[in-house]
């Protein structure tokens, strides 16, 4: 009998530790690192269905980068990133005509695993950018 117990209590052990394990929570700067597809921007109050433009963000070594796709004009650009440490907002900083040109800082109205929703003011007014996690 307490044999079966103790080996009851290891059992529930092992599985406490590798459920919390596997239940990691992510950091906002873990679920930003992908390839997010543009699935609508608005502007003007217009808002236009995404074309199949996309944003890269790279994990972070010594500094945030990424690549940015525009599918208007098949090009390919650079750029570099900084979220902030309670991630409300991100300044992505792209000089380079290539790609979108996403040079704000951006406030984040939601991120999620699959869900990447920013805003920022331009001299056109509001730009609102909704994307999906790519696959």
């Amino acid at each position: 009998m307490i044999r079966i117990i103790r080996l009851s209590i290891v059992l529930i052990v092992v599985s406490f530790i590798f459920s919390a394990c596997i239940n990691k929570a992510e950091t906002p700067h873990e679920m930003l690192v992908g390839k997010w597809i543009i699935t609508s921007q608005e502007i003007l109050g217009i808002t236009a269905p995404g074309d199949g433009s996309w944003l890269q963000f790279n994990d972070c070594s010594t500094s945030c980068n990424g690549t940015d796709y525009m599918a208007g004009d098949q090009s390919t650009g650079s750029f570099t990133y900084v979220m902030d440490d309670d991630a409300t907002t991100i300044t992505i900083s792209d000089s380079m005509n290539e790609g979108g040109y996403y040079n704000y800082t951006f406030d984040i109205l939601e991120l999620t695993k699959t869900n990447f929703r920013i805003t920022t003011s331009t001299i056109l007014g509001n730009l609102k950018i909704e994307m999906t996690k790519s696959i």
